[in-house]
């Protein structure tokens, strides 16, 4: 409403400039001589001007007040009278934007597609008649324009737009992941992730494709916030530790090019808490099995490494040490960082007991075979 305000006043001027008096509006034609004939013409024409500028008065009162449709009324009685004019069709441009944003009901589809596209129109309409468009004109005709193409779920217009602009400016990296999320959001989830992938392929260099792309991956990982729990349930731990391992692995990417890349961190730590919630094992160490004892292990590894990611962070920022003078809210996220959750002892301990269980299973496989091939061996004797 802050921009019909300050077109309203533009208009204000040309009105004073007219010099036209309301009394002039009540006279009849003449024929006591040419001359007569033309000044009340030009009377007519300055009344009919005056009254176009009282309609839009009018339509500025019922936009302020929400009356959208009455505001396009009179701005459309407006139009009639003074067809040449510009800022009205601004103003009737915005009270069917206004429109298009409030009609959610799927019963109204045809009604919001037929004011987007009055509006669309008028918006094109205001812009080829300035008589000097500068670039602000165009980049606020440009952003009306996707605010109703998005509105009135034009997803075909909007793709067409966005690819236009990538085709255009194809050293753009940020229109890539822009092109991805408009593909998601008309339900073509295959060519999203198919732009999240060549925007790592197109930008190699950059660590910030590489930290997008690895966020893309992450998704399937988030759990249902009603659920309750840390890990999407809706997926196997087999299927969770493929994906906390694929965007671990993309995100190396991301800090080889930059070691001082913040967001890979974060997101590595969040990747390896995934991780270390996807190693089955029972409560019961008496019950364990070897495959059981080592996810044990390895849940403590990922632990300590997403513990690590953390860390990096607070390294990366050169954060002192806490100061004991102060309480940890005081000192920031870096002080009230947990502890590291196994010791350097712990730590060197688990790496011993992984080789030998390591060393069991293998054991327990080759074992295996052998008794497999001893059956095979009995049931071709039997024959």
């Amino acid at each position: 409403m802050g921009m019909i305000k300050a077109r309203e006043v533009a208009w204000k001027p040309r009105a004073e400039r007219l010099d036209i008096s309301p009394v002039l509006c009540t006279l009849a034609l003449s024929m006591r001589s040419i001359l007569a004939a033309v000044a009340v013409a030009v009377g007519l024409t300055g009344c009919t001007k005056m009254q176009a500028r009282d309609l839009i008065r009018e339509g500025n009162a019922h936009y302020g007040d929400g009356q959208y449709v009455e505001a396009i009324e009179a701005y459309t009685q407006a139009v009639e009278l003074e067809p040449d004019g510009v800022t009205v069709f601004w103003n009737r441009a915005c009270a069917a934007e206004s429109l298009v944003l409030k009609i959610k009901d799927p019963k109204r589809l045809e009604e919001r597609r037929k004011f987007a596209d009055q509006s669309l129109k008028d918006f094109k309409t205001w812009l080829d008649r300035l008589e000097a468009p500068e670039d602000k004109d165009r980049e606020e005709y440009e952003k009306h324009r996707l605010v109703l193409l998005k509105a009135d779920e034009r997803c075909d217009d909007l793709l067409t737009y966005w690819l236009g602009q990538h085709n255009e400016n194809p050293n753009e990296e940020a229109l890539y992941t822009r092109i991805a999320k408009q593909y998601e959001e008309c339900g073509r989830t295959k060519d999203a992730d198919e732009w999240f992938v060549k925007r790592t392929e197109d930008f190699p260099d950059s660590p910030r494709a590489f930290v997008s792309l690895a966020i893309r991956t992450f998704d399937p990982l988030w759990p249902d916030p009603e659920s309750g729990e840390q890990y999407n349930m809706a997926l196997d731990a087999t299927e969770r530790l493929e994906i906390a391992n694929k965007v671990i692995r993309t995100l190396d990417r991301a800090t080889r090019l930059d070691p001082k890349f913040r967001e890979a961190y974060t997101w590595r730590a969040m990747a390896y808490n995934q991780r270390s919630l996807s190693h089955p094992y029972s409560d019961d160490p008496e019950a364990q099995t070897l495959e059981e004892k080592l996810n044990v292990i390895l849940t403590r590894e990922d632990s300590l490494e997403a513990w690590k990611q953390q860390k990096a962070l607070c390294d990366i920022d050169q954060i002192p040490e806490c100061d004991v003078g102060k309480s940890l809210e005081e000192q920031g996220q870096c002080c009230m960082l947990p502890p590291r959750p196994i010791s350097i002892e712990e730590q060197a301990a688990d790496a011993e007991q992984k080789a030998l269980i390591l060393q069991q299973i293998e054991d327990a496989k080759g074992d295996a075979v052998v008794e497999e091939n001893k059956k095979k061996k009995k049931k071709r004797k039997g024959r």
